[in-house]
């Protein structure tokens, strides 16, 4: 794709030091208490607090290591951390099943990761300044849509949680909220995103070089906020699927529509080196985390293997390896237990890992692609809520997610040439006339690949579509693996942090533990229905 994207948002390393001025030194054992008074967030400036609040949802080492990757990325079988744990075999690592709540809440010890407070701060400040008389409408949308982003994330992980009440630390002095059912919270997002989408007004300023997203660019901004209530619409198809077509074609329709192209990508293009400032918020997370640990992120022998079978040239960008072949590594192995598996080959150097080109400090972190749009859409024409041709977006999803890998590496490295995404579409054209679960195989196997590393999304499309069909650890074995805490079946959920939660807000979490069902991995979510 044209480089002019990525040159386009390079403005962002003068913008990544403004965080240098908030950021304190911190442990990451260090949680904090989601509870504390926030109210420092009303103290900085809203440019610079909408800078700190998307920094902070693309996250740092401490949580996205942990939810994206040891659980996100290896339940949905697109890596295997070997040796740590967690998702690979189906065990409860309490810090780490918590650790996304705590951050997103509370911060860690570090306020400016607190996405929560920071952005529910942003908020009240501009409702205040709105209230004053000063233009803001279009500042106040932009953070409306953050705010979604931010719970989606928290409630698809979770389930039920803080959200009507959870910025009242900051403006009530309340630090025991309730948590809203899922269902509640995601009907207040469809109604939030409808609402910013509509309130962005051209005449009126906007955060220019603050956001580090779009620039400022109103349109750019619709475009997300419809993708992503099209996202939400869809994740409701097994629990409410006549409210999920309502909510989906509604995004279509809003004011701006949604992507059109690798341009309208919602992502933060990170730094590295001295000029970015402080390491934590400016630097790509999972980068970080595999920079520490590289040899324990192998590339799944399910994500390898599909690969493979589909003569996928994404194989060679997705993975590296040592040997004269591509080999996954079967989720829910250890580097012990690997040793009785019959692709072991003396050791485990011999299995693909995931390519050091993902894994630069200045990579980008994508929240939504272009490409996930389209293979959304391709959803709708399946399901003939619309009337678009579903192999026309089915394609373009393709095209468009082997072309924005592009934007990993600056020299070219991760380009894929069209001939290759032709010849690619030809061997592996949609099949328009199979059965509408067959479609819908397709086009989710399709998303499943194309949000690679994104893996609370890649955990969440599949928990929603079904797809693709993982099987569950110890896969190529009826066993379950060692130790795993599930029965043998694939996590469905993070657990919420018992030793605070259970105590500082008792009574809210007594209810939701009642309401929503055991504290565990199996418990399902309000939308992930069987």
């Amino acid at each position: 794709m044209n480089r002019s994207y990525l040159s386009k948002i390079k403005y962002v390393v003068s913008i990544l030091l403004i965080a240098g001025l908030f950021v304190t030194c911190d442990s990451i054992s260090d949680f904090g208490d989601m509870n504390e008074d926030p109210t420092q967030a009303n103290s900085i400036e809203p440019g610079m607090l909408l800078t700190t609040v998307q920094l902070a949802a693309a996250g740092t080492r401490y949580e996205v290591w942990r939810a994206q990757l040891l659980y996100g990325s290896n339940v949905s079988q697109h890596t295997v951390n070997a040796f740590f744990g967690g998702g690979n075999n189906y065990t409860e690592v309490v810090d780490w099943l918590t650790a996304f709540w705590n951050t997103a809440y509370s911060g860690t010890g570090n306020s400016q990761r607190a996405q929560v407070k920071n952005i529910e701060g942003l908020i009240d400040q501009l409702e205040m300044r709105k209230e004053e008389g000063e233009e803001v409408g279009n500042m106040l949308a932009t953070a409306r849509i953050m705010r979604v982003f931010i719970y989606h994330r928290i409630t698809d992980l979770y389930g039920d949680a803080p959200y009507s009440e959870a910025g009242k630390g900051a403006i009530d002095q309340e630090f025991t909220p309730a948590y809203d059912t899922q269902e509640e919270i995601y009907n207040d997002m469809f109604t939030e995103l409808d609402e910013a989408v509509n309130q962005f007004d051209s005449s009126q300023p906007m955060f220019g070089s603050n956001d580090l997203m779009f620039g400022g660019d109103i349109t750019q901004w619709q475009k997300f906020g419809n993708s992503l209530r099209l996202r939400l619409a869809l994740r409701l198809v097994k629990v409410n699927e006549s409210k999920a077509e309502t909510e989906a074609l509604a995004a279509i329709d809003a004011p701006g529509g949604v992507m059109t192209s690798n341009d309208d990508i919602a992502m933060i293009q990170h730094q590295s080196g001295p000029s970015s400032g402080p390491a934590g918020l400016n630097t790509n997370a999972i980068s970080e985390a595999m920079n520490d640990g590289g040899d324990h992120e192998y590339v799944a022998q399910t994500m390898v293997d599909w690969l493979k079978n589909n003569n996928d040239p994404r194989l060679s960008i997705y993975a590296e390896t040592d040997s004269s072949a591509y080999v996954g590594f079967p989720s829910g192995y250890t580097a012990t237990s690997i040793q009785d598996h019959n692709s072991f080959n003396e050791t485990t150097a011999n299995y693909a890992r995931v390519n050091s080109m993902l894994i630069d400090l200045d990579d980008p972190t994508f929240f939504q692609t272009y490409a996930e749009v389209e293979f959304m859409l391709a959803e709708l024409a399946a399901r003939n809520w619309t009337s678009d041709a579903a192999a026309t977006h089915y394609e373009n999803g393709v095209r468009a997610a082997m072309e924005y890998l592009s934007l990993y590496d600056e020299e070219g490295g991760a380009d894929i040439a069209d001939s290759d995404i032709n010849n690619y579409l030809a061997n592996n054209p949609f099949n328009a006339g199979g059965s509408t679960g067959d479609k819908l195989e397709q086009i989710n196997e399709q998303y499943w690949a194309a949000v690679f590393l994104n893996g609370i999304e890649a955990w969440s499309n599949w928990r929603r579509s079904g797809y693709p069909d993982l099987e569950p650890a110890l896969v190529d074995s009826n066993d379950p693996p060692a130790g795993n805490q599930t029965n043998g079946e694939i996590p469905r959920r993070l657990i919420y942090p018992e030793g605070t939660e259970g105590v500082l807000n008792a009574k809210n979490y007594d209810e939701v533990i009642e309401r929503q069902g055991e504290n565990d991995m199996v418990t399902r979510v309000w939308w992930d229905v069987e």
